[in-house]
């Protein structure tokens, strides 16, 4: 859902705010997303390091590339010297270390944590244990957005079925007084005539009880009860 994605990426940003407080001033973060057909920069510390992600895109190589490609880490401690991507090294030549760190979940690649330093002695140790605790910290905050994605679909499908509860109890009653027969039976039967007609169940009911009275069945609306605040009583 877009919610779900907007609140993962607004974690993300958090992630590497925090993050960049443990970083030299030169140094740029940023967290790259694996979308359907591309790659794109969820989060960053400095607009620089998006276009530096955006860079790789356009000139088909760079050290995220290959973190992408091979899912391990890739360290770059002199770029200017590195030979392996020519057109990125001419484009960002004010930058001399890079780190690329593979953010996976469940086994499946969801982006790259990129760090780029324009530092020749590169960084220090505790920019190191941030990158770390960063890179950790991402999968946890996609399974967070993922379960919630999953409970608020669950409970638009409870919604669905409390609210279509009701006409298909009309249609029962039809049923069973037409068939003269119990209300298990008479669910058979919807249930039955449902599959052949491979119409959903509740579009059954709701054509049953239109051909019966004349007109389409109203809904019954589920209403969510009214929060409570802890420790109050109302």
């Amino acid at each position: 859902m877009p919610t779900d994605i907007e609140e993962f990426e607004r974690a993300l940003t958090d992630c590497v705010t925090i993050a960049d407080r443990a970083m030299p001033d030169c140094a740029m973060l940023s967290i790259a997303l694996c979308g359907e057909d591309d790659l794109h920069t969820a989060a960053c510390s400095h607009a620089r390091a998006e276009l530096l992600d955006g860079l790789q895109q356009a000139t088909g190589q760079g050290p995220l590339l290959d973190a992408l490609d091979t899912g391990k880490p890739v360290t770059v401690l002199d770029l200017a010297s590195d030979t392996r991507w020519p057109r990125f090294s001419a484009g960002a030549p004010e930058v001399r270390v890079v780190h690329c760190e593979p953010l996976e979940y469940d086994g499946v690649l969801l982006g790259v944590l990129s760090v780029y330093s324009c530092d020749a002695e590169g960084l220090p140790e505790e920019a190191w244990v941030a990158l770390r605790v960063t890179a950790s910290h991402v999968p946890v905050l996609f399974r967070t957005a993922l379960d919630a994605a999953r409970m608020r679909e669950v409970a638009a499908q409870l919604k669905e079925a409390l609210n279509t509860r009701a006409i298909i109890d009309q249609a029962l009653g039809i049923v069973m007084a037409q068939r003269r027969c119990t209300a298990r039976e008479a669910f058979e039967i919807l249930r039955q005539v449902s599959q052949d007609r491979n119409v959903k169940l509740h579009q059954l009911a709701a054509s049953i009880v239109e051909k019966v009275s004349g007109q389409p069945p109203q809904r019954s609306r589920f209403e969510e009860p009214p929060q409570r605040i802890a420790g109050r009583r109302t």
